[in-house]
């Protein structure tokens, strides 16, 4: 199809041949395959205007509460339905297994202190000063050592 047809192709099977230019109808004269194909569009146009119904379609009676029954019907589904699923169960209940062997074996490996000690810097310090007090001295001299380093380490780590 050449370019004035194409161009002026839909205000000519509205109808509106009053708007078509004159070089259209000039052209259609001369081409036979423009021409042709033309006839063509009318007759699909015609058939297509033939299928427009010009009466309005109303559903039948009880569409709507139909309609409307179905989509209840869909929302009801809770939140708790997925737990009633096999798979979901099945792996819910394969994570919970997992969880309580793993808190079992921390709480298994790890270790048991005395818990009247209370780890403060005093404590911490006054344990490493075991190596320098000598395998003969009584066990007075251990204590007093002890204690000294207590005090010692008190003063150094006070703040106002």
């Amino acid at each position: 199809m050449h370019q004035p047809i194409r161009e002026n192709l839909e205000e000519y099977l509205k109808g509106s041949a009053r708007q078509v230019p004159q070089e259209f109808q000039a052209h259609l004269e001369v081409c036979g395959d423009c021409a042709g194909e033309l006839h063509l569009l009318e007759q699909q146009a015609e058939m297509l205007r033939s299928l427009h119904s010009t009466e309005g379609v109303e559903p039948s009676p009880g569409f709507y509460a139909r309609v409307m029954e179905r989509i209840e019907e869909q929302g009801r589904s809770s939140i708790w339905s997925v737990f009633l699923q096999p798979s979901f169960g099945r792996r819910l209940a394969i994570a919970s297994a997992t969880l309580v062997v793993l808190l079992g074996t921390y709480l298994v490996t790890t270790e048991s202190g005395d818990p009247s000690i209370v780890l403060s810097p005093s404590v911490i310090a006054t344990d490493a000063g075991d190596a320098s007090v000598a395998p003969g001295e009584g066990q007075n001299t251990l204590q007093q050592q002890r204690q000294r380093d207590a005090v010692l380490v008190d003063l150094a780590s006070y703040h106002e």
